[in-house]
Parts: structure tokens; sequence; C-alpha cells
């Protein structure tokens, strides 16, 4: 089964080509009531939305009193309520739309969601129109319908509301940078034309890469209201059933994803910036081959050349545990003394682990992390997340997205690290020579390529342990799953 579409007539692409508007301008008096029916359409939006997290908050405290939480008959208790609670979040992510949909979106893609929640919310990531051209090529066709700018500024002030509401009860609280982080992203997509200009520098930066594919743009048919492309087929990057029954290895997909985002960040500083199921798909190439064609450019974050370099060292000083380096890029990128948590966020080892890179954490290790962590209040997060640079706004939530995805996908820890690792490396190649001066570019050169080659080295190290690793664990399933047979043929015999 492919990518489901709505159809939509060709009406709509030919009027934009043709500069046809899809809503007839209004005069003076058809634009107050339109700004008066927007704010009416907010309030009614709000009060949707406070009634149904009400409604939800409530059926889990109250559905469950009295039952034993280790219980069967909880966790069947449990598994309904999530299942209605995900229908009731499903219908107002559809009914308000926005950036309800996003949160939807974004909710559906992480694995440490309750599976009802992601399978019902999944359906919020298809929301394109299916058309066909004159010379029956099939395209994919993006409307902005009428009045969405005026509800998205709506919907963003009642957050901010919120958000100042929150700071004047909790004045720990700092994440009004957050939220204009958020309104920023959301600009981007009311304009189809920059996400167009998005996605052909995207294909022009993985011209060279023959499995990422990246929908051509039909500008003659496409306006800051309406976009058409090329319409790909495929289905969402973590459907196990179809790659499966296509023959495609899900592990394989999942290097490939990682080293396509990888390129991203730390090579070209080019990022984009919501990479969930919906918008990344595996198109069968035959022979277990296949491409992950990259969909939906609206949102790309540019990273400054200085950061894009800083985070490169950062994940070579990741890979290396160097302590001193971790804390002075901390340093840079003005967190201070949280720099010592960069281990934990993106490798899952503490700054003074020994354990290799990939591996889990020593009990010790998490107990000592865990006393660490107790200690830290709302103010110590949010002063964190405060400081930190914009970019990083945008490399957390893209890494927190394709984890959720390499997790479904079964993938090893080490193949994202490595591959980061990797591409930290390339990156860091391609930074400029400042220096003047033959001699000292020379010596420049001379320690890079050392450098290089080090971390190379420890690469290409922990990769086969990892491997090895992958090795031992399989042969002892085998090994178990050997035993298993023989106990139950035993158990039969007897």
């Amino acid at each position: 089964m492919l990518r489901r579409r709505r159809r939509a007539p060709l009406l709509l692409a030919a009027a934009a080509a043709a500069g046809v508007a899809l809503v007839a301008p209004s005069p003076a008096g058809e634009n107050a009531r339109s700004v008066a029916s927007a704010l009416q359409h907010g309030v009614a939006r709000s009060s949707r939305a406070v009634y149904t997290i009400g409604f939800v908050v409530a059926d889990y405290k109250y559905s469950l009193r009295g039952l034993d939480s280790g219980s069967a008959d909880y966790r069947a208790k449990l598994s309904e309520i999530h299942l209605r609670s995900a229908k009731k979040l499903l219908k107002l992510c559809e009914l308000n739309g926005g950036f309800y949909v996003k949160a939807g979106q974004y909710v559906s893609s992480l694995r440490q969601v309750p599976k009802e929640y992601s399978s019902t919310l999944s359906s919020l990531q298809d929301q394109v129109h299916r058309g066909q051209l004159h010379d029956n090529q099939d395209v994919a066709i993006k409307v902005q319908y009428p009045g969405l700018e005026q509800r998205m500024k709506i919907d963003i002030m009642t957050m901010s509301f919120l958000s100042k509401s929150v700071s004047w009860i909790f004045p720990d609280y700092k994440f009004d940078r957050i939220l204009v982080e958020f309104e920023k992203s959301m600009s981007m997509e009311l304009d189809f034309t920059l996400e167009a200009k998005n996605s052909e520098r995207t294909a022009n930066c993985f011209r060279k890469n023959s499995v990422v594919k990246v929908p051509y743009v039909f500008w003659q048919l496409t306006t800051r209201e309406v976009l058409t492309m090329e319409f790909c087929y495929g289905h969402k990057v973590n459907d196990l059933d179809f790659l499966r029954r296509e023959k495609i290895s899900p592990t394989k997909v999942a290097k490939a994803l990682i080293e396509l985002f990888g390129e991203m960040v730390f090579v070209h500083g080019f990022v984009h910036g919501d990479p969930h199921p919906g918008n990344i798909l595996v198109s069968p190439q035959g022979n277990g081959k296949f491409s992950l064609v990259l969909l939906d450019h609206g949102i790309y974050r540019e990273l400054d050349q200085k950061f894009r370099l800083d985070y490169c060292q950062l994940w070579k000083a990741l890979i290396l545990l160097d302590t001193k380096k971790i804390l002075a890029l901390g340093e840079q990128f003005g967190v201070g003394k949280y720099a010592k948590y960069f281990p934990v966020i993106f490798t899952g080892r503490t700054i003074e682990s020994k354990s290799a890179i990939g591996t889990q954490m020593s009990s010790e290790e998490q107990r000592q992390l865990k006393e660490d962590l107790s200690s830290l209040g709302m103010d110590d997060i949010s002063s964190f997340m405060e400081a930190l640079p914009r970019d990083f706004y945008v490399i957390l939530r893209t890494d927190g997205l394709l984890r959720s995805i390499l997790g479904n996908l079964g993938a090893p820890r080490h193949v994202r690290l490595l591959t980061y690792a990797k591409c930290a490396v390339h990156g860091l190649e391609k930074q400029p020579k400042l220096e003047s001066g033959a001699i000292n570019r020379m010596f420049l050169q001379v320690k890079t390529n050392i450098s290089y080659l080090h971390l190379r080295v420890l690469i290409e190290i922990a990769g086969l342990l990892a491997k090895v690793n992958d090795v031992k664990h399989k042969a002892v399933d085998k090994l178990r799953r050997m035993f298993q047979e023989i106990s139950q043929a035993l158990h039969l015999l007897m």
C-alpha cells in the first residue's frame, strides 16, 4: 500500500500558476469582520483545548482509583484510557489545526509515548493533497487554507499568555525563548516559496548522494499559498512491516537516515527542523535497495558557522571523553557548569565515564548521575535552556526525533554515535584556514591531519568493538533459543 494522499483538483495548481487568488480580496469592512471572526475562533480553540486536556487529566485521575498499579486490570484499564485520550487529542488537533497539529505530529514520533498515542496520532503526519498534471504526471499539492496566518497569530498569543502566567506563578520558569523559536518556525511554514527554495537547496547539497531523494518543485505552479511538487512514492521510515515485505534492512535504513542528518548538521549547517516519520519515506529500488525521500522543507535552520565548527569540536571531545575540552566548549556555548551534562544528553555517558562508546552506563555511574540530577531544580533546568545558543534548539529537537525513529527501527545505539563522530570529523576538515602565512597554514594542516587520523582510529576501533558486541549478543540469543527448543523437546519426550 503506497502512501495515502487526498486527491485535489488540478484547478488549485492551475489557479496558482495563473496568479489567481484562491480567496478574493476583501474590502476594509470585510477585513474587520475577518479579524473579529479569527478572534472568535481563537477563543473557541483555546476553550476546546482547555476542556479536552482537563477531561484527559480527570479521566486518568478518577478511572484508575482503587486499582493496584501492578495488576492486569490496572494495565488493561490504563490502555483503555490511553486510547480514549489519544482519540480526543486527535480530534482536538484536527479541529484546531495550526500548531496543535505540529504538536500532535511531534508526540506521535516519540518512542517513549504509549503505543495508543503514537498509532492514533500518526494520522496527523499525512496532510498533502495528490493531483495530476495534463501529462498525467502525479504531483503533491500543499494548499494554505484561508485565515491560517491570523489563526496562527492568535494561537501564539494564547501560548504567550499562558507562558507569562506560568512565569508569574513559578518565577524560576524561563522558557519564553523557546516560544519565540516556535513562533519563528511557524512563520516559516506560512510561505511556501521559502519551502520550495529550501527543498532545492537541500537537493543540491545531496546531489551526489544516490540514496537521498528530494521532490522536484514545479515553480510555475507554486506561490506563497500553493506548493506543487513531484509526487514521490514510499512508506514512512518506521513502517517495519513494509520494510520486511520489501526485504529492506531496518538497520541499513537507520544508518542512511542518520548519515543524511549528520551531514546536514556537521557539514552543510543547513538542517531540516521537522524529521518526523511522515516527512521521511522509504522508496524501494529492488533487491533490498531503497531511497530515502525527504519531504516538508518548511522549517530549516541555517547554523552559524562558528557554532557548526564548535559543535563538531564538541562531538570530537565527546568521543574522546576530553573533559577539559567539553567544559571549555560549554563556556563558549554559554552554559558554564552545565556543560558536564553534554555527554549524558548526547552519548548516554557521564563526563567521568570509563565505559566504551555506545555501551550502557555502569550501575555505579547511574547511581552517581541520579544523585547529581536529584540536586537540580527548575531554576537549573530553565537556566540551562535559557543559556543555550538558538542553534541548539533545532539540534536537540531534530536529534530527539531521530533517536525515536532509530529506536523503532531497532538500530544499535552505536550507529548514531559513530556516524555523528565521522560527520563531525568531515565537518572539521571543511573549516576555513584562517591563519595567514604559509608556515602557519602548513602547521595547521599537519595538526589537523594528525587529529583526524587519531579520531578516525578511535572511531574504527569503537565500531569494531560494537560489531563484535552485536555478534556476541546474536550468538547468545541463538544459543538461548537452541536451549529453549531442546528443553521443550525433552519436556515432550518425558
